[in-house]
């Protein structure tokens, strides 16, 4: 007799490689990712549905579980579609290394502006014990520390890590803060700035 299947992951079977899938399957896998991606700006964790995705995916309920565990397994797949839309590169980029770091995480914090679910998304996924969806966070965020350390390509290393670091400690708490209206958006870019500065100027 199988296992039960637990809500937070301990025991569900692990989902099929994406890689090992076939044309067809791999087509109706990106699609659902993509009709995430396109919801997750407009709808907060707590109220997106997996059957609000299948129907937008235009795919039956379950063949969106056929490829993914969970919500939060889906969530955490089209969060790193999301992140990828943003890209590295700033045209004109300041020539100096404060400056570029105030771009970057200036830019990190206005992609949640525009879109504040999406930050709510990445919080409830960031809590999972899912392995499958732990995994994929961990992809997610060394994706934003190396787009991060693509803007101090010229500050050495490790001190160009530990300035990734504290800033992303700087960003994150100021996000959360926000996200419970105890800041506004304009301090958290104030405080990115005095961060940088403190760290670069």
């Amino acid at each position: 007799m199988a296992e039960p299947i637990s809500r937070h992951g301990a025991n569900r079977t692990p989902p099929p490689d994406p890689e090992r899938l076939d044309a067809r399957q791999r087509a109706r896998r990106d699609r659902i990712v993509q009709a995430t991606v396109t919801l997750l700006p407009d709808h907060p964790y707590e109220s997106l549905q997996m059957k609000d995705i299948t129907s937008a995916a235009g795919v039956a309920l379950g063949t969106t579980y056929r490829y993914f565990t969970s919500k939060e397994h889906l969530i955490a797949e089209a969060l790193y579609v999301w992140a990828l839309g943003f890209g590295r590169e700033v045209d004109n980029p300041p020539a100096g290394a404060l400056e570029r770091l105030e771009v970057a995480y200036r830019r990190a914090a206005r992609a949640f502006e525009l879109s504040p679910c999406v930050y709510g998304h990445m919080v409830a996924v960031q809590g999972s014990n899912d392995p499958t969806v732990v995994r994929i966070f961990d992809e997610f965020a060394s994706g934003r520390m190396d787009a991060f350390g693509s803007y101090l390509s010229d500050v050495p290393l490790p001190k160009r890590e530990r300035v990734i670091s504290v800033m992303n400690a700087v960003l994150g708490e100021n996000l959360r803060s926000w996200s419970v209206g105890r800041k506004t958006i304009d301090d958290v870019y104030a405080s990115i700035d005095s961060a940088a500065d403190l760290l670069l100027g």
